[in-house]
């Protein structure tokens, strides 16, 4: 087990920094190839933007999931909340008015 941390050590040591390997096959490779082409863009180009992108939406999807929990957690402990009535008519009121105060919460 220690020799196999080992190896993995050393081979991410080798790696220059930066750069990442990724395997796709030929049909994929020709897929990106043809888009980059006709955005007038490079595959490398197209590759990190889906990357990046991709990372973007799932740091927000983990935000909004701990923002859940916690909210879940304070009204467990609180019992405070607005009903779903409550919340549709203040999303009713705000598009009329934006500056519409959310009600607040009660238990």
């Amino acid at each position: 087990m220690f020799g196999d941390t080992m190896k993995t050590a050393a081979i991410e040591k080798s790696r220059p920094s930066g750069t990442v390997t990724v395997k796709l096959d030929p049909s994929d490779r020709d897929r990106i190839s043809s888009l980059a082409t006709l955005k007038k863009r490079t595959p490398h180009y197209l590759m990190k933007e889906a990357i990046l992108e991709y990372v973007q939406r799932e740091e927000a999807r983990q935000t909004f999931i701990k923002v859940a929990e916690t909210s879940f957690e304070h009204y467990k402990e609180t019992g405070l909340h607005i009903t779903l009535d409550e919340f549709s008519a203040w999303v009713d009121d705000v598009q009329n008015n934006p500056d519409t105060p959310i009600t607040a919460c009660h238990t």
